[in-house]
């Protein structure tokens, strides 16, 4: 069952209680209250390795992405008012009050953050409720929000105050300033609760998934070794494989096939050895303690075969790059490699009929011609020169001129001008890139 913690002010626990009560097939709830802001970052740290989610008040997500510099070691949510609950209380309020002038309503929880609850179209700036300008969110927030709804007051600048801040209310009570404390509504509440469940029932799903690692020696039939040379190589290899293992601490499983080393975990440590497929941890620590290259290629999937012949695929990849790295093919079939350099590209290991048609008339590779599409994709231009994709493709110059020009000719490229980037040399000639989209 799923576990979450929910952070909340105490005036709402009442509230939140019946939510635990609707929830409690579907998940285990661990609420949490607060009187001050800090009391959230001691509940949090407290909390977060022993749940699966931690649901926080906006105000509490704010504070918390300060201290933790944005950087939740758990998925963690807000819960919201919903637009729903909002326009109703502002129907309510027009209703019961018909000469409203919400210029002077004081709202103290729509904000740029969360795109104004979508007021901004529909009120111009004259009419436009009071807001508070929210920098950063310290300790002294609820002093600091209280004296911003009385001030307002006193100055006869407004003539009600809705407010999301709980902690306030006994303040804007006694000082006698017209005010509603909005809270979400039961419904609301248990919709956005069912959504988090369900997100977190998937990437646990998705945790879960076989990741599998191949790696082996590069360039092992270049060079026929000794069996004495070829012998040391492997066992250098799975030494500082098992040593990977406890300097890191990630439990793998790693076997031996043939003369490479196939390393079994799940796609939640892949994550963690990839920094989130950004730059391979295993790689650079084998580049750094073993005397020769080496080939690493990961393959995630919803079975073992599967994770072992995408880890293959991704292998050789490794081998065939120009640029030495760690590729990696999901279960959807998507490439990611080499991780860690400039020339990284994402793109699917899967042709479809599209790209095989666009193949077939330009006489380009299906690969090459998705290389090129996850270019543009990955620098949002589709202006190029032969140098960039000869870089990224990992071919020569003279190979990406030749592309350039077939693309020219059947008018998917087109020149487009010279630049000049050295004070010597030739100037470079760019072309901008346009591929049917049917």
């Amino acid at each position: 069952m799923i576990r979450l913690a929910v952070i909340i002010a105490h005036q709402f626990l009442p509230r939140m209680q019946a939510v635990q009560q609707s929830l409690q097939e579907r998940c285990e709830l661990t609420i949490l209250t607060y009187s001050q802001l800090s009391d959230t970052y001691e509940h949090y740290n407290r909390h977060f390795a022993h749940v699966d989610g931690i649901i926080i008040t906006e105000l509490g997500y704010l504070y918390l992405e300060e201290r933790l510099q944005g950087s939740f070691p758990v998925p963690t949510y807000i819960y919201r008012i919903s637009e729903e609950d909002f326009y109703k209380c502002l129907f309510q309020l027009s209703v019961e009050h018909k000469e409203i002038d919400f210029s002077r309503v004081c709202i103290d929880f729509i904000m740029s953050h969360n795109d104004y609850l979508g007021l901004k179209p529909i009120l111009d700036a004259e009419h436009f409720p009071q807001t508070y300008p929210y920098t950063v969110i310290t300790d002294q927030i609820y002093q600091e929000l209280s004296d911003y709804h009385i001030g307002l007051w006193r100055e006869n600048k407004i003539d009600f105050s809705i407010t999301r801040v709980g902690n306030i209310v006994p303040k804007l009570e006694q000082q006698g300033v017209p005010h509603i404390y909005l809270v979400p509504s039961h419904k609301s509440i248990i919709q956005q609760f069912e959504l988090i469940i369900t997100e977190i029932e998937m990437i646990k799903l998705a945790d879960n998934q076989i990741a599998i690692g191949y790696v082996s020696i590069h360039k092992l039939n270049d060079k026929p070794s000794t069996m004495n040379d070829l012998e040391l190589k492997t066992m250098l290899l799975h030494k500082s494989l098992l040593e990977f293992t406890m300097v890191e601490k990630i439990p793998l499983i790693i076997q031996k096939t043939n003369v490479s080393f196939e390393v079994i975990s799940s796609s939640k440590d892949l994550k963690i050895i990839t920094d989130n497929f950004t730059r391979c941890k295993l790689m650079t620590f084998l580049n750094q303690h073993v005397p020769f290259e080496v080939n690493l290629g990961w393959g995630t999937g919803d079975t073992m075969y599967k994770a072992r012949m995408n880890a293959q695929l991704a292998n050789q990849q490794s081998e065939s790059s120009p640029v030495r790295g760690t590729f990696v093919i999901q279960m959807n079939g998507q490439v990611l490699g080499p991780l860690g350099e400039e020339s990284n590209l994402a793109y699917l290991n899967e042709v479809n009929p599209q790209i095989q048609r666009l193949s077939e008339m330009l006489d380009i590779s299906s690969l090459q011609i998705q290389k090129i599409m996850a270019v543009i994709s990955k620098t949002e231009s589709s202006e190029l020169t032969s140098e960039e994709i000869a870089f990224h493709l990992g071919i020569t110059i003279r190979s990406a001129n030749r592309i350039l020009n077939q693309l020219e000719e059947k008018g998917i490229a087109h020149f487009a001008y010279k630049k000049q980037e050295k004070l010597r040399g030739r100037p470079k000639k760019i072309y901008q890139i346009h591929f049917p989209t049917s």
